[in-house]
């Protein structure tokens, strides 16, 4: 007997809310407490709960997973990362940007890209941090005055032994310089395996643009970005490298407190030339927060509008970094494919370069004036792990090269340093000057290698 019209669309209907009761079924039975979970070496124990997407932005319900996690399943887990990572930016950006860096001159050359990439991957990975006494040159702090309170303490204690002697004279008794031990060592590279040359094991280009400068002066760094703004976005970390730019380029600082930066005027670099920060910790565009769609601010992260036409049309150099406010995997990963989509399609002449987030070092403030090489893992429910940051950083690169960007993977090089940090419960940051002036040296030259 065939079914009436009316009998039809019944039956449709029931079927549509049969499938839809169907789904909220299976989505409660696979609740987040089926998702997986991430951990590294240093974590014995963390509290909260684990929400991919509806929670991102409540701080209560994104805070670390609790269940621990074998070396084998952390492998596994960072196979999966990886192939999920390169499948989104296939699909995402394509072959589009392979042979092209935008916001340089490079086009149609995909060798070049790839020795450039992997030249200023070599600087970064393929070096030590060496000790330098009577012949090292500090860079003058410039920036926030916050950060010098570790000079300040250090000169507290040169007044109670007495010498007469001040910061940054010699100690020709002690045959020392009088500084900060933090402040002695200075980046490296190894010039067997990234400097000019060819043959088994070398990295990166042949020709003179391999040698890896010291300490440019502001002539050479303005001829290097050109006539090209800079934009920093990030979080707190982020506003101190804008301290370590300004300083590089001996500029004065204009604006006060990382919330400050965005709506003051920008910092003169060089002629035609600005610097300018925005606090944004999750790269949010192409605005933080829409009203339209009921969204509001989170307490735990700060989102200063920045991805604006009136903006990125005047900076055309942007440094970007996510920083170590925790998300899940697959929350990090869309949203930064978001950004870099946003970008990527409507500033196409935009120079993009990402930084590395950094581990903290919690136990900084015992051997902030020391050189030790360890650091351990403190609030998980609010700080990434280790093993997060290595993951994480890795998608990182694989999204923002798809996009035609520029990764530095500074992960490892400042793992080796949990001296020289803020302290007093400032385990992220660091003092000025410090371990961070290295990014002076190292933006340099990947600014004169990129021929902006």
């Amino acid at each position: 007997m065939p079914i009436p019209p009316l009998g039809r669309s019944l039956v449709l209907f029931v079927a549509c809310a049969v499938f839809f009761q169907l789904i909220l079924f299976f989505k409660s039975t696979l609740s987040p407490s089926h998702s997986p979970r991430h951990r590294s070496d240093y974590d014995s124990e963390s509290h909260g709960s684990f929400a991919p997407h509806s929670g991102a932005r409540d701080p209560a319900r994104n805070r670390h997973p609790t269940v621990p996690l074998s070396l084998k399943d952390l492998h596994v887990l960072d196979g999966l990362a990886d192939t999920i990572a390169k499948t989104e930016s296939q699909r995402v950006f394509g072959d589009k940007e392979i042979g092209r860096i935008p916001g340089t001159s490079i086009t149609k050359n995909p060798t070049l890209v790839k020795q450039i990439r992997d030249q200023i991957h070599c600087w970064t990975t393929h070096g030590t941090w060496q000790r330098e006494e009577k012949q090292f040159k500090w860079m003058q702090h410039r920036g926030d005055a916050r950060f010098t309170k570790c000079d300040k303490s250090f000169v507290k204690s040169l007044s109670r032994v007495g010498h007469g002697l001040y910061l940054g004279d010699y100690d020709l008794s002690r045959d020392q310089l009088l500084v900060r031990e933090a402040v002695k060592y200075r980046w490296v590279p190894d010039e067997k395996i990234c400097g000019p040359g060819s043959g088994p094991g070398h990295i990166g280009l042949s020709d003179a643009r391999a040698q890896y400068k010291h300490q440019p002066t502001k002539g050479e760094f303005c001829k290097a970005i050109g006539q090209r703004s800079m934009l920093m976005v990030g979080d707190l970390t982020q506003y101190q490298l804008h301290d370590v730019v300004l300083s590089a380029f001996e500029s004065s600082l204009v604006c006060y407190g990382e919330l400050g930066c965005l709506h003051h005027s920008a910092h003169g670099l060089c002629p035609g030339v600005a610097l300018k920060y925005a606090r944004n910790d999750l790269l949010s565009v192409p605005w933080a927060v829409n009203p339209e769609e009921e969204e509001y601010p989170s307490a735990s992260t700060v989102e200063q509008t920045w991805g604006t036409p009136d903006m990125l049309e005047k900076f055309k150099v942007l440094i970007l970094n996510r920083g170590l406010i925790w998300r899940p995997d697959e929350v990090f990963l869309s949203e930064l494919v978001f950004t870099m989509k946003h970008l990527w399609k409507y500033y196409p002449d935009t120079l993009v370069i990402y930084r590395a987030t950094h581990p903290i070092a919690p136990n900084c403030t015992q051997f902030k004036d020391q050189g030790r090489q360890e650091f351990h893992q403190d609030k998980p429910e609010y700080r990434p792990t280790l093993a997060d940051i290595q993951r994480q950083n890795r998608m990182a690169k694989t999204i923002v090269e798809a996009a035609g960007g520029i990764f530095l993977d500074t992960e490892a090089m400042f793992a080796m340093r949990p001296d020289g940090r803020m302290g007093d419960g400032d385990c992220a940051r660091f003092c000025a000057p410090g371990p961070l002036d290295a990014y002076g040296d190292l933006l340099y030259n990947t600014f004169r290698i990129l021929q902006v």
